[in-house]
Protein backbone atom coordinates (compact mmCIF):
# COMPACT_ATOMS: atom_id res chain seq x y z
CA UNK A 1 0.00 0.00 0.00
CA UNK A 2 1.19 3.63 -0.36
CA UNK A 3 0.61 6.60 1.23
CA UNK A 4 0.54 10.17 -0.39
CA UNK A 5 1.63 12.94 1.43
CA UNK A 6 1.34 16.22 0.22
CA UNK A 7 4.33 19.05 1.28
CA UNK A 8 3.53 22.30 -0.04
CA UNK A 9 3.31 22.30 -3.84
CA UNK A 10 5.13 19.01 -3.64
CA UNK A 11 3.61 15.04 -3.82
CA UNK A 12 6.00 12.93 -2.10
CA UNK A 13 5.48 9.01 -2.33
CA UNK A 14 6.30 7.26 1.46
CA UNK A 15 6.60 3.40 1.31
CA UNK A 16 4.33 2.51 4.13
CA UNK A 17 4.20 -1.13 4.14
CA UNK A 18 2.79 -3.24 7.09
CA UNK A 19 5.66 -5.38 8.67
CA UNK A 20 5.40 -9.01 8.24
CA UNK A 21 3.65 -10.82 10.95
CA UNK A 22 6.00 -13.26 13.15
CA UNK A 23 3.32 -15.76 14.72
CA UNK A 24 4.80 -16.23 18.25
CA UNK A 25 1.12 -18.68 19.22
CA UNK A 26 -2.32 -19.74 17.52
CA UNK A 27 -5.13 -20.71 19.65
CA UNK A 28 -8.47 -21.70 18.79
CA UNK A 29 -11.78 -20.54 20.60
CA UNK A 30 -14.38 -23.62 20.44
CA UNK A 31 -17.54 -24.33 22.09
CA UNK A 32 -19.49 -28.04 22.50
CA UNK A 33 -21.83 -28.53 19.79
CA UNK A 34 -24.54 -31.22 19.31
CA UNK A 35 -22.44 -33.29 17.74
CA UNK A 36 -19.19 -32.41 18.72
CA UNK A 37 -16.92 -29.35 18.92
CA UNK A 38 -17.03 -26.20 16.60
CA UNK A 39 -14.64 -23.27 16.59
CA UNK A 40 -15.80 -20.21 16.88
CA UNK A 41 -12.84 -17.83 16.90
CA UNK A 42 -8.75 -17.90 16.34
CA UNK A 43 -6.15 -16.08 18.07
CA UNK A 44 -2.95 -15.30 16.83
CA UNK A 45 -0.39 -13.92 18.65
CA UNK A 46 2.42 -11.91 17.46
CA UNK A 47 5.83 -10.05 17.95
CA UNK A 48 5.00 -6.76 16.29
CA UNK A 49 1.38 -5.38 16.80
CA UNK A 50 2.12 -3.22 13.50
CA UNK A 51 2.16 -6.11 11.43
CA UNK A 52 -1.80 -6.75 12.10
CA UNK A 53 -2.77 -3.63 12.27
CA UNK A 54 -5.84 -2.33 9.75
CA UNK A 55 -6.36 -6.01 9.09
CA UNK A 56 -10.12 -6.62 8.10
CA UNK A 57 -12.48 -9.25 7.24
CA UNK A 58 -12.32 -9.04 3.76
CA UNK A 59 -8.66 -10.14 4.12
CA UNK A 60 -9.60 -13.26 5.50
CA UNK A 61 -10.85 -16.66 4.34
CA UNK A 62 -12.00 -19.29 5.76
CA UNK A 63 -12.26 -22.91 3.52
CA UNK A 64 -13.31 -26.48 4.66
CA UNK A 65 -15.72 -24.75 7.39
CA UNK A 66 -18.75 -26.52 7.58
CA UNK A 67 -21.66 -26.56 10.58
CA UNK A 68 -21.23 -29.79 12.77
CA UNK A 69 -23.07 -33.18 12.24
CA UNK A 70 -22.54 -35.06 9.49
CA UNK A 71 -24.99 -34.35 6.38
CA UNK A 72 -27.38 -31.86 5.92
CA UNK A 73 -30.94 -33.08 6.20
CA UNK A 74 -32.62 -30.91 3.85
CA UNK A 75 -30.37 -32.20 1.55
CA UNK A 76 -29.37 -36.00 2.10
CA UNK A 77 -26.28 -35.32 1.20
CA UNK A 78 -22.34 -33.72 3.11
CA UNK A 79 -22.78 -30.15 4.71
CA UNK A 80 -21.11 -27.39 2.05
CA UNK A 81 -19.23 -24.58 2.76
CA UNK A 82 -20.36 -21.69 4.60
CA UNK A 83 -21.30 -19.01 1.71
CA UNK A 84 -20.61 -16.21 4.39
CA UNK A 85 -17.91 -17.17 6.97
CA UNK A 86 -19.23 -14.29 9.15
CA UNK A 87 -15.83 -13.19 9.90
CA UNK A 88 -15.04 -10.27 12.09
CA UNK A 89 -11.96 -9.14 13.38
CA UNK A 90 -10.23 -7.38 16.28
CA UNK A 91 -7.08 -6.75 17.66
CA UNK A 92 -5.69 -6.16 21.19
CA UNK A 93 -2.32 -5.34 21.17
CA UNK A 94 -0.07 -7.84 19.44
CA UNK A 95 -3.40 -10.30 19.48
CA UNK A 96 -6.01 -10.85 16.65
CA UNK A 97 -8.81 -12.58 16.91
CA UNK A 98 -10.75 -13.99 14.45
CA UNK A 99 -14.34 -14.07 14.99
CA UNK A 100 -16.20 -16.62 12.60
CA UNK A 101 -19.85 -18.48 12.38
CA UNK A 102 -18.83 -21.75 14.35
CA UNK A 103 -17.94 -24.46 12.25
CA UNK A 104 -16.99 -27.97 13.01
CA UNK A 105 -13.29 -28.27 15.04
CA UNK A 106 -12.60 -31.63 12.45
CA UNK A 107 -13.53 -30.26 8.91
CA UNK A 108 -15.50 -30.73 6.66
CA UNK A 109 -16.93 -34.23 5.94
CA UNK A 110 -16.19 -35.86 2.10
CA UNK A 111 -18.37 -38.82 2.86
CA UNK A 112 -18.45 -40.67 6.55
CA UNK A 113 -14.90 -41.85 6.26
CA UNK A 114 -12.78 -38.81 4.83
CA UNK A 115 -12.76 -35.47 6.66
CA UNK A 116 -10.86 -32.62 5.00
CA UNK A 117 -9.47 -30.23 7.58
CA UNK A 118 -10.50 -26.61 7.89
CA UNK A 119 -7.70 -23.47 6.87
CA UNK A 120 -7.93 -19.95 7.19
CA UNK A 121 -6.40 -17.77 4.10
CA UNK A 122 -4.99 -14.17 4.44
CA UNK A 123 -4.89 -12.50 1.43
CA UNK A 124 -2.66 -9.82 2.84
CA UNK A 125 0.13 -11.76 4.93
CA UNK A 126 0.44 -15.69 4.07
CA UNK A 127 1.84 -16.06 7.21
CA UNK A 128 -1.02 -15.33 8.82
CA UNK A 129 -2.59 -18.55 7.49
CA UNK A 130 -3.48 -21.28 9.98
CA UNK A 131 -4.35 -24.74 9.83
CA UNK A 132 -5.44 -27.03 12.69
CA UNK A 133 -1.82 -29.08 12.69
CA UNK A 134 -0.14 -24.67 13.57
CA UNK A 135 -2.63 -24.42 16.82
CA UNK A 136 -1.33 -24.60 20.07
CA UNK A 137 -3.99 -24.30 22.55
CA UNK A 138 -7.61 -23.91 23.11
CA UNK A 139 -10.20 -22.26 24.82
CA UNK A 140 -12.93 -24.50 25.21
CA UNK A 141 -16.46 -22.02 26.46
CA UNK A 142 -17.78 -23.68 29.67
CA UNK A 143 -15.52 -26.57 29.98
CA UNK A 144 -12.73 -24.40 30.83
CA UNK A 145 -14.83 -22.86 33.85
CA UNK A 146 -15.98 -26.18 34.81
CA UNK A 147 -14.66 -28.04 37.99
CA UNK A 148 -12.84 -31.73 37.54
CA UNK A 149 -12.61 -33.98 39.72
CA UNK A 150 -12.76 -37.24 41.20
CA UNK A 151 -15.02 -39.53 44.15
CA UNK A 152 -14.91 -42.47 46.06
CA UNK A 153 -17.93 -44.63 47.31
CA UNK A 154 -19.20 -47.69 47.58
CA UNK A 155 -15.73 -49.21 46.46
CA UNK A 156 -15.83 -46.90 43.22
CA UNK A 157 -13.95 -44.13 42.27
CA UNK A 158 -15.24 -41.80 38.95
CA UNK A 159 -13.99 -38.54 37.66
CA UNK A 160 -16.68 -35.90 37.30
CA UNK A 161 -17.16 -32.41 35.34
CA UNK A 162 -19.30 -29.53 37.24
CA UNK A 163 -20.39 -26.13 36.56
CA UNK A 164 -21.36 -23.78 38.96
CA UNK A 165 -23.21 -20.13 37.74
CA UNK A 166 -21.20 -16.75 38.87
CA UNK A 167 -22.94 -13.96 39.32
CA UNK A 168 -21.85 -10.76 37.21
CA UNK A 169 -19.00 -10.77 39.94
CA UNK A 170 -17.78 -14.14 38.89
CA UNK A 171 -18.48 -15.27 42.42
CA UNK A 172 -19.91 -18.60 42.35
CA UNK A 173 -24.25 -18.85 43.48
CA UNK A 174 -24.39 -21.20 46.45
CA UNK A 175 -27.74 -23.59 47.01
CA UNK A 176 -28.87 -23.20 43.33
CA UNK A 177 -30.51 -26.43 41.32
CA UNK A 178 -28.76 -29.11 40.02
CA UNK A 179 -29.04 -31.05 37.06
CA UNK A 180 -27.19 -34.06 37.11
CA UNK A 181 -26.27 -35.87 33.08
CA UNK A 182 -26.17 -39.92 32.73
CA UNK A 183 -24.21 -40.37 29.95
CA UNK A 184 -24.92 -42.58 26.69
CA UNK A 185 -23.05 -45.76 25.96
CA UNK A 186 -21.41 -44.64 23.49
CA UNK A 187 -19.28 -42.47 25.96
CA UNK A 188 -18.95 -45.18 28.66
CA UNK A 189 -15.20 -46.26 29.60
CA UNK A 190 -13.99 -42.89 27.88
CA UNK A 191 -11.90 -40.11 29.15
CA UNK A 192 -13.44 -37.30 31.02
CA UNK A 193 -13.56 -34.90 28.27
CA UNK A 194 -14.78 -37.19 25.70
CA UNK A 195 -18.29 -37.49 27.73
CA UNK A 196 -18.25 -33.51 29.22
CA UNK A 197 -18.02 -32.69 24.81
CA UNK A 198 -20.05 -36.02 23.38
CA UNK A 199 -23.39 -33.29 23.66
CA UNK A 200 -24.43 -30.35 25.21
CA UNK A 201 -25.16 -31.68 28.51
CA UNK A 202 -22.80 -29.36 30.62
CA UNK A 203 -23.38 -26.52 28.48
CA UNK A 204 -27.36 -26.22 27.29
CA UNK A 205 -28.46 -24.47 31.12
CA UNK A 206 -25.50 -22.31 31.25
CA UNK A 207 -25.69 -21.10 27.72
CA UNK A 208 -29.13 -20.00 28.45
CA UNK A 209 -28.32 -17.94 31.29
CA UNK A 210 -29.93 -20.06 33.73
CA UNK A 211 -28.80 -20.17 37.07
CA UNK A 212 -28.17 -24.22 37.51
CA UNK A 213 -25.42 -26.91 38.38
CA UNK A 214 -24.86 -29.19 35.82
CA UNK A 215 -22.81 -32.17 36.60
CA UNK A 216 -21.39 -35.50 35.16
CA UNK A 217 -19.49 -37.71 35.81
CA UNK A 218 -17.12 -40.60 33.80
CA UNK A 219 -18.83 -43.97 34.23
CA UNK A 220 -15.98 -46.63 33.43
CA UNK A 221 -18.96 -49.47 32.98
CA UNK A 222 -18.39 -51.74 29.93
CA UNK A 223 -21.23 -50.58 27.90
CA UNK A 224 -24.08 -52.63 29.39
CA UNK A 225 -25.49 -53.82 26.00
CA UNK A 226 -29.07 -54.34 25.31
CA UNK A 227 -31.19 -56.60 27.92
CA UNK A 228 -28.65 -55.90 30.34
CA UNK A 229 -31.32 -57.03 33.05
CA UNK A 230 -30.47 -60.35 32.37
CA UNK A 231 -27.16 -59.64 34.01
CA UNK A 232 -27.64 -58.77 37.68
CA UNK A 233 -23.59 -57.77 37.68
CA UNK A 234 -24.57 -54.98 34.94
CA UNK A 235 -27.39 -54.05 37.19
CA UNK A 236 -25.55 -54.02 40.09
CA UNK A 237 -23.03 -51.78 39.26
CA UNK A 238 -25.85 -49.37 37.13
CA UNK A 239 -26.87 -49.17 40.61
CA UNK A 240 -23.48 -48.60 42.26
CA UNK A 241 -22.46 -46.33 39.78
CA UNK A 242 -25.69 -43.86 40.89
CA UNK A 243 -24.90 -44.56 44.74
CA UNK A 244 -21.54 -42.84 44.56
CA UNK A 245 -23.42 -39.85 42.37
CA UNK A 246 -26.37 -39.28 44.96
CA UNK A 247 -23.16 -39.69 47.69
CA UNK A 248 -21.46 -37.00 45.89
CA UNK A 249 -24.70 -34.94 45.09
CA UNK A 250 -25.10 -34.87 49.44
CA UNK A 251 -21.70 -33.64 49.71
CA UNK A 252 -22.34 -30.65 46.96
CA UNK A 253 -25.48 -29.90 49.23
CA UNK A 254 -23.58 -30.37 52.59
CA UNK A 255 -21.19 -27.54 51.00
CA UNK A 256 -23.96 -24.99 50.32
CA UNK A 257 -23.37 -25.50 46.45
CA UNK A 258 -26.47 -26.98 45.46
CA UNK A 259 -29.94 -27.01 46.51
CA UNK A 260 -31.48 -30.58 47.87
CA UNK A 261 -34.89 -29.26 47.28
CA UNK A 262 -34.16 -28.79 43.47
CA UNK A 263 -32.63 -32.18 42.22
CA UNK A 264 -33.24 -33.07 38.81
CA UNK A 265 -31.44 -36.20 36.53
CA UNK A 266 -31.70 -36.74 32.80
CA UNK A 267 -30.13 -38.90 30.36
CA UNK A 268 -30.26 -40.44 27.00
CA UNK A 269 -30.02 -43.89 25.81
CA UNK A 270 -27.74 -45.81 27.84
CA UNK A 271 -28.01 -42.77 30.33
CA UNK A 272 -31.97 -42.54 29.46
CA UNK A 273 -32.05 -46.08 31.22
CA UNK A 274 -29.87 -45.01 34.20
CA UNK A 275 -31.72 -42.01 34.72
CA UNK A 276 -35.24 -44.58 35.26
CA UNK A 277 -33.09 -46.51 37.61
CA UNK A 278 -31.59 -43.71 39.33
CA UNK A 279 -34.97 -42.83 40.04
CA UNK A 280 -36.28 -46.19 41.59
CA UNK A 281 -33.28 -45.80 43.81
CA UNK A 282 -33.84 -41.96 44.95
CA UNK A 283 -37.34 -41.20 43.63
CA UNK A 284 -37.79 -39.05 47.10
CA UNK A 285 -34.57 -37.20 46.36
CA UNK A 286 -35.80 -35.36 42.89
CA UNK A 287 -37.56 -32.99 42.13
CA UNK A 288 -38.07 -34.64 38.20
CA UNK A 289 -36.09 -36.57 35.70
CA UNK A 290 -36.41 -36.45 31.65
CA UNK A 291 -35.29 -39.94 30.37
CA UNK A 292 -34.47 -39.43 27.20
CA UNK A 293 -34.82 -42.48 24.57
CA UNK A 294 -33.87 -44.57 27.09
CA UNK A 295 -32.26 -48.03 26.97
CA UNK A 296 -33.30 -51.40 29.06
CA UNK A 297 -31.79 -52.19 32.00
CA UNK A 298 -35.15 -52.86 33.57
CA UNK A 299 -36.47 -55.86 31.32
CA UNK A 300 -35.57 -56.56 27.82
CA UNK A 301 -37.03 -54.56 25.26
CA UNK A 302 -35.08 -53.89 22.49
CA UNK A 303 -34.07 -56.33 20.21
CA UNK A 304 -36.83 -58.30 21.88
CA UNK A 305 -40.14 -59.10 20.13
CA UNK A 306 -43.01 -58.94 22.84
CA UNK A 307 -45.28 -62.18 22.76
CA UNK A 308 -48.07 -60.98 22.99
CA UNK A 309 -49.22 -56.61 22.84
CA UNK A 310 -48.15 -55.25 26.23
CA UNK A 311 -45.77 -57.65 27.35
CA UNK A 312 -43.09 -54.62 27.80
CA UNK A 313 -45.21 -53.06 30.11
CA UNK A 314 -46.19 -55.43 32.12
CA UNK A 315 -42.95 -56.86 33.02
CA UNK A 316 -41.90 -53.56 33.53
CA UNK A 317 -44.62 -53.50 36.29
CA UNK A 318 -43.79 -56.27 37.54
CA UNK A 319 -40.03 -55.50 38.39
CA UNK A 320 -41.31 -52.43 40.12
CA UNK A 321 -43.82 -53.75 42.28
CA UNK A 322 -40.92 -56.87 43.32
CA UNK A 323 -39.24 -56.70 46.49
CA UNK A 324 -35.90 -57.10 44.35
CA UNK A 325 -36.51 -54.15 42.02
CA UNK A 326 -33.05 -52.58 42.57
CA UNK A 327 -29.94 -52.11 44.38
CA UNK A 328 -29.34 -49.53 47.05
CA UNK A 329 -25.94 -48.97 48.91
CA UNK A 330 -26.45 -50.36 52.78
CA UNK A 331 -23.53 -48.36 54.04
CA UNK A 332 -21.35 -52.19 53.49
CA UNK A 333 -22.70 -53.36 49.99
CA UNK A 334 -25.25 -53.44 47.29
CA UNK A 335 -28.05 -54.94 48.61
CA UNK A 336 -31.54 -56.11 46.53
CA UNK A 337 -34.79 -54.51 48.43
CA UNK A 338 -38.02 -53.02 47.03
CA UNK A 339 -38.64 -49.38 45.77
CA UNK A 340 -40.53 -46.39 47.50
CA UNK A 341 -43.25 -46.48 44.96
CA UNK A 342 -45.27 -43.71 46.34
CA UNK A 343 -42.00 -41.11 45.74
CA UNK A 344 -41.58 -42.87 42.17
CA UNK A 345 -44.83 -42.04 40.99
CA UNK A 346 -45.35 -39.15 42.56
CA UNK A 347 -41.75 -38.07 40.72
CA UNK A 348 -42.96 -36.28 37.53
CA UNK A 349 -41.30 -37.16 34.64
CA UNK A 350 -40.91 -35.74 30.81
CA UNK A 351 -40.04 -38.41 28.34
CA UNK A 352 -38.61 -37.77 25.19
CA UNK A 353 -37.98 -40.39 21.89
CA UNK A 354 -38.16 -40.65 18.37
CA UNK A 355 -40.36 -42.10 16.72
CA UNK A 356 -38.55 -43.89 14.15
CA UNK A 357 -35.50 -44.53 16.36
CA UNK A 358 -33.48 -47.07 15.48
CA UNK A 359 -31.09 -47.98 18.24
CA UNK A 360 -33.66 -47.11 21.18
CA UNK A 361 -36.77 -48.01 19.95
CA UNK A 362 -39.48 -46.27 20.80
CA UNK A 363 -41.73 -49.09 22.60
CA UNK A 364 -39.20 -48.40 25.95
CA UNK A 365 -40.86 -44.87 26.36
CA UNK A 366 -44.40 -46.17 25.94
CA UNK A 367 -43.71 -48.78 28.36
CA UNK A 368 -42.11 -46.87 30.93
CA UNK A 369 -44.68 -44.44 30.85
CA UNK A 370 -47.89 -46.78 30.47
CA UNK A 371 -46.13 -48.72 33.50
CA UNK A 372 -46.26 -45.71 35.59
CA UNK A 373 -49.68 -44.65 35.06
CA UNK A 374 -50.81 -48.03 36.21
CA UNK A 375 -48.99 -47.41 39.44
CA UNK A 376 -50.76 -44.12 39.48
CA UNK A 377 -48.40 -41.59 38.18
CA UNK A 378 -50.52 -38.71 36.93
CA UNK A 379 -47.84 -35.57 35.80
CA UNK A 380 -45.72 -37.43 33.45
CA UNK A 381 -45.24 -35.97 29.87
CA UNK A 382 -44.11 -37.50 26.69
CA UNK A 383 -42.66 -35.51 23.21
CA UNK A 384 -41.90 -38.01 20.15
CA UNK A 385 -40.19 -36.52 17.73
CA UNK A 386 -41.04 -37.46 14.22
CA UNK A 387 -38.13 -37.29 11.55
CA UNK A 388 -39.26 -34.04 10.35
CA UNK A 389 -39.04 -32.29 13.93
CA UNK A 390 -35.16 -34.18 14.26
CA UNK A 391 -34.38 -32.38 10.90
CA UNK A 392 -35.50 -28.20 12.58
CA UNK A 393 -33.10 -29.35 14.36
CA UNK A 394 -30.36 -30.62 12.11
CA UNK A 395 -30.59 -34.47 12.59
CA UNK A 396 -31.00 -36.65 9.97
CA UNK A 397 -33.56 -39.47 9.54
CA UNK A 398 -30.42 -41.83 9.85
CA UNK A 399 -29.46 -40.53 13.33
CA UNK A 400 -33.30 -40.41 14.71
CA UNK A 401 -31.68 -42.12 17.67
CA UNK A 402 -30.23 -38.42 18.47
CA UNK A 403 -33.07 -36.96 20.13
CA UNK A 404 -30.85 -35.72 22.75
CA UNK A 405 -30.54 -32.44 20.44
CA UNK A 406 -33.34 -31.15 20.51
CA UNK A 407 -34.00 -32.01 23.82
CA UNK A 408 -31.27 -29.57 24.96
CA UNK A 409 -31.57 -27.09 22.66
CA UNK A 410 -35.34 -26.44 22.42
CA UNK A 411 -36.13 -23.90 25.20
CA UNK A 412 -39.78 -23.19 23.51
CA UNK A 413 -42.86 -23.53 25.62
CA UNK A 414 -44.06 -27.06 25.85
CA UNK A 415 -40.46 -28.63 25.68
CA UNK A 416 -39.22 -30.42 28.31
CA UNK A 417 -36.17 -27.84 29.29
CA UNK A 418 -38.91 -25.50 29.59
CA UNK A 419 -40.67 -27.95 31.76
CA UNK A 420 -37.80 -28.43 33.60
CA UNK A 421 -36.74 -25.03 34.05
CA UNK A 422 -39.97 -23.96 35.55
CA UNK A 423 -39.78 -25.82 38.45
CA UNK A 424 -36.34 -24.56 39.22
Amino acid sequence: MRKFIMIGATILVAACTRPAAEVEKIEICTEVGDFGMLVNAIEITVNNPRSIKGLTAADFDLVNNVPGGYMNPATGKMYEEYQDDGIVVSTNKNILRIEATPFNKAGRREDFRNIIPWELHCSIDSALNVTPDMVAGEKIDVLDDCIKGSFTFAGLTREYMLHLPKDKDGNVIPNVPLMVWQIGGGEYDKDMMTVATANRCLVSLAKQGIPCAALVFAIANPNYTYSASLYPEKIELIDRNNALQMAFIDQLIAEGKVDGSKLFCAGASSGGGCTMRFMMQFADRFKAAIPCCAMDPIVPIHQVEEKYPGQYTDDVEKVWKSDKAVYKWNGTDMELGAMNIEAFVNLPMFFVHAASDRTCKVASTYAYTEARKRLSATQDKMLIYSDEDLAKWNVPAMLSHFSWVPLLNDYAEGSSMNWLVKQM
